[in-house]
């Protein structure tokens, strides 16, 4: 059998992060390098893989994709990537705005629109004490008029006190508020119920979408929409009623390694109880399933029990949790040295 054309265009939507797979020609025939994209330039794509650091030709490469990461225990697909993966799988939904690394924690600030978007995410060692890794994570937000926030995650049920992050940071009198649920389900098993087949679907959000997004998104409508400027794919979902067109429900859903995130789910009060979060859910599971995607996730409030039912009764269920913690007061001193920098 002939080999297939080459086609440079497939490496096209590859960007250094992503974990991707790459089918390419060596002598004597193909071979597969899996694992995260760590440099690229016009020439040659260079792929992290277990064996080490492996540079594929961009004209070699006879197919890439996107893929999830790694699992980290057995079950489901969407039940099985550790935590550390899926928490930072997600900021391709809701990117920030402006972010710097510090060691393995990432931190992030959007002008204050979203603790997401404006939150320290501790995904690994910070490269420092815990105490000094506390310190430059206040004083960074200080530097730029912001609230310092950590997002610590855990297993359901999770301690903050207990985690290690979490626990210096009450040891040093941050406050824990709002604890989220991060749930994920199967694309497959969502994505057969029935959808609304005249709803929009675009990937922009309009002014149609905007005017049935919640209060507080249009509120920030331009912080919100430069955060969507910065996500690599998106769809936007818009159901409608009858003849008269009006809005009835929008959601957004974000593609990211192969896995969906849905966000921005919102049903004005107007038009609650028809079911309609149900079917704006089902289309986002079918958008996903057009793409190949297997699984899904999402993040809604431990205290929202209304959207936690309909959520459990879609197929999803708890990956894990986090909390925000919130520092007591901006350290002046550091904050003054961040700005001299």
């Amino acid at each position: 059998m002939p080999e297939p054309p080459n086609q440079p265009d497939l490496t096209r939507t590859l960007t250094v992060g992503m974990r991707v797979v790459l089918r390419h020609r060596i002598d004597g025939g193909l071979t597969d390098a899996l694992g995260p994209l760590v440099s690229a330039d016009e020439a040659t794509l260079v792929v992290q893989t277990r064996r080490g650091p492996v540079a594929v030709p961009r004209d070699a490469v006879v197919a890439a994709k996107e893929v999830p990461p790694a699992p980290s225990r057995r079950g489901a697909p969407h039940l099985a990537p550790s935590m550390a993966d899926l928490q930072e799988l997600m900021v391709a939904g809701m990117p920030p705005l402006r972010s710097e690394w510090l060691g393995r924690w990432l931190l992030r600030e959007a002008s204050g629109y979203t603790g997401r978007a404006n939150s320290t995410l501790p995904l690994g060692d910070p490269g420092v004490p815990l105490s000094d890794a506390l310190a430059f994570v206040a004083s960074w937000y200080a530097a730029r008029d912001g609230v310092p926030l950590l997002q610590v995650y855990g297993p359901s049920g999770f301690s903050v006190a207990d985690d290690a992050v979490g626990g210096a940071a009450l040891e040093a009198e941050w406050t824990a508020f709002q604890r989220t649920l991060v749930m994920s389900a199967s694309v497959d098993a969502l994505a057969a119920g029935p959808g609304d087949t005249s709803a929009s679907v675009a990937d922009r959000p309009d002014d149609a979408w905007w005017s049935g997004a919640a209060p507080r998104e249009q509120e920030h409508r331009a912080t919100a929409q430069a955060i969507f400027d910065r996500i690599p794919e998106a769809t936007y979902l818009t159901l409608r009623a009858g003849p008269s067109g009006e809005v009835t429900a929008v959601g957004r859903v974000a593609f990211a390694q192969a896995w969906a995130g849905v966000f921005s789910v919102h049903v004005p009060p107007a038009y609650r109880r028809r079911g309609l979060a149900r079917q704006v859910m089902v289309l986002a599971a079918q958008q996903a399933r057009a793409r190949g995607i297997r699984s899904m996730y999402l993040q809604v409030s431990q205290d929202n029990a209304a959207a936690v039912r309909l959520y459990e009764s879609l197929g999803f269920a708890i990956h894990h949790e986090y909390w925000y913690l919130r520092a007591p007061r901006p350290p002046l001193a550091h904050a003054d040295a961040a700005r001299d920098e």
